[in-house]
């Protein structure tokens, strides 16, 4: 059995899971906790598949990688003793990012990421989340980040799409197109 398939099955399970226990959104934001976690941390990834850590470490890494405001909900603290009972802690990054996906589908939202060079008002950001709104059909989980490597302009992101305004990329392809 693949990666995709037993992700996609144990995510399917814990959304059952966490909706009979009305935990899916606190899952989905510990889930969203653990994948941002093991994307900045990928060492972690590779210490829950080190078989010389005890099982016990691997229960307390997954927990903290979960934790929000100190705690994790009885539903992700049930998920993690399954992952452990069936040797599979080492595919948490899978489940955590299957699990997500799942749950944005299911309550029919997109997360988009705008990048800018500086800050901008929350009016102007707002402006940018009705856009992807509109364009999408959906509701939008809106995150905005500042870059400014950017050099100024911006980048917006969302479900596969891409737009990058910004001058950097301008400076990137002219420079391109000069042969330099």
């Amino acid at each position: 059995m693949d990666i995709g398939t037993t992700a996609a099955r144990y995510a399917t399970a814990l959304l059952a899971f966490a909706a009979e226990n009305d935990e899916e959104k606190l899952v989905y934001q510990e889930m969203s906790q653990a994948a941002e976690a093991f994307q900045k941390l990928p060492q972690m990834h590779h210490l829950l598949q080190n078989p010389a850590l005890p099982a016990k470490e691997r229960n307390n890494l997954l927990t903290a990688a979960c934790q929000r405001e100190g705690k994790t909900s009885k539903t992700t603290q049930q998920f993690i003793k399954l992952l452990e009972k069936n040797g599979r802690t080492d595919m948490m990054p899978f489940f955590a990012q299957s699990y997500i996906e799942r749950y944005r589908k299911k309550h029919k939202f997109i997360a988009s990421q705008l990048t800018l060079s500086a800050p901008i008002s929350p009016e102007a950001e707002q402006r940018f989340k009705a856009l992807v709104e509109k364009l999408t059909g959906s509701q939008v989980e809106f995150q905005v980040e500042v870059d400014s490597q950017l050099k100024g302009g911006f980048v917006l992101q969302y479900d596969t799409y891409r737009l990058d305004a910004s001058v950097r990329t301008q400076f990137n392809q002219l420079r391109r197109k000069l042969g330099k």
